[in-house]
């Protein structure tokens, strides 16, 4: 039988994939006794997996009632992207001068979606795929704290990434993979 750790954390990955992947909506109210029969298993690790979520600011607890899916706005999405900007490209910037042969490597194996390729994928396999791409690029800077704080940053980004992504998806704004492709051609140009 399972410890009430890995109860915990799959009842958290699982939350967090539903959220992520938009099957839960924004301000949609979540029970403990709905996800017990969900996930058989007892009321301790889903409890624990919810107090992490509140904690990581994917919910929020609403006493007698249960734990509502906190919503970003537009405001705090653009916010936080901008904030990403300004510590990915100052990092990259530091890290360019050392890069090398060796170090472009890494894209070697890094598949560039198309805009066919990503309507075919679900939302959140492309913020996995999105995350991957810009912890590769943090990684050629050597610097293993911008490189923990910005897997923490991507971790907390998870929660408005869906709403994001449904906005830009349908509003046509979305780069599909253009800037990916323009970053890794520039790095192996040296420029």
């Amino acid at each position: 039988m399972e410890n009430k750790g890995s109860l915990k954390e799959m009842v958290y990955t699982h939350l967090v994939k539903d959220i992520t992947g938009g099957s839960i909506k924004p301000n949609e109210i979540i029970v403990e006794g709905s996800l017990i029969k969900r996930f058989q298993v007892s009321k301790a690790p889903v409890r624990e997996a919810l107090i992490e979520l509140c904690k990581d600011n994917f919910l929020k607890s609403l006493p007698r009632v249960g734990y509502q899916v906190v919503a970003c706005s537009l405001k705090e999405i653009i916010d936080i992207l901008d904030f990403r900007v300004d510590v990915e490209i100052s990092n990259l910037k530091r890290a360019f001068p050392r890069i090398t042969e060796k170090s472009l490597q890494i894209f070697a194996d890094y598949e560039i979606w198309s805009v066919e390729d990503l309507k075919e994928r679900n939302i959140a396999e492309h913020w996995l795929h999105n995350q991957k791409f810009h912890l590769l690029l943090c990684s050629l800077s050597g610097n293993t704290y911008t490189y923990r704080s910005l897997e923490q940053l991507l971790k907390q980004n998870s929660r408005f990434f869906s709403q994001y992504y449904s906005y830009a998806w349908y509003h046509e704004t979305e780069s599909k993979g253009r800037y990916h492709a323009s970053i890794i051609e520039a790095l192996q140009e040296k420029n």
